[in-house]
């Protein structure tokens, strides 16, 4: 995947201002390509490892901390450093394409941001064309990243739906995630059927009755 720091820069501002940024210290990721600093992360986890009551001498988990710090930036968490944003390029729409463009089932595999466990589900987007189109791939490189950080399902529906306004400069977007949430499923209530359904529509899709009936209609087919 190509990546674009610039216009990564440019959608951490963009969050920033409609207040959807994550909360995260963004200093503590500009540290993440010092070997050092991933030391001294590895060396505190292997400290909560044994307090938790690990014994680190076996071979089965003695390389347990290290793991766990490779596990967390380099998989589940690489969206948080905006190096890693796509390189989204868009294209004039020059055959005047003017109907709803959905995309469907795109995976879903994020991480609660709350308890540090799974969440996996699947996404639909869709969106009128105003002047430009992307990449369809971009769509899913889009949620990918913004799904590979501690989340909670609300922030990160209305995040897609905002950045895709911003690149496609269209207010006529809709996003429908439907997710599992282990801290429900596993944690807590233990309730392993449960799912959850967020929305985040915009322009046509929110205020024309037949656009927004027949995206909710999308869904269940």
């Amino acid at each position: 995947m190509n990546t674009n720091y610039k216009l990564g820069q440019e959608i951490h501002q963009l969050l920033l201002k409609n207040n959807l940024e994550n909360p995260i210290n963004w200093q503590q990721i500009d540290l993440w390509n010092d070997s050092k600093y991933v030391k001294q992360l590895e060396d505190k986890l292997t400290d909560f490892t044994s307090h938790l009551g690990l014994d680190l001498s076996n071979v089965s988990v003695s390389n347990t901390p290290n793991r766990m710090v490779k596990l967390f930036l380099e998989d589940l968490f690489w969206g948080l450093d905006y190096n890693n944003f796509p390189d989204i390029t868009s294209d004039d729409n020059s055959f005047n394409y003017t109907n709803p463009l959905v995309s469907k089932n795109i995976q879903l595999k994020s991480t609660c941001e709350h308890h540090f466990v799974a969440i996996s589900g699947y996404v639909t987007v869709a969106y009128i064309p105003n002047k430009k189109i992307i990449g369809l791939g971009k769509l899913n490189q889009i949620v990918s990243f913004f799904a590979h950080r501690p989340q909670i399902q609300e922030r990160l529906t209305r995040q897609i739906g905002t950045v895709l306004q911003h690149l496609l400069e269209t207010r006529d977007v809709a996003v429908a995630i439907t997710a599992r949430h282990n801290c429900i499923n596993r944690c807590g209530v233990s309730d392993t059927g449960n799912e959850i359904l967020s929305f985040d529509l915009s322009g046509k899709f929110l205020n024309d009755e037949t656009l927004n009936s027949n995206f909710h209609m999308s869904l269940r087919a």
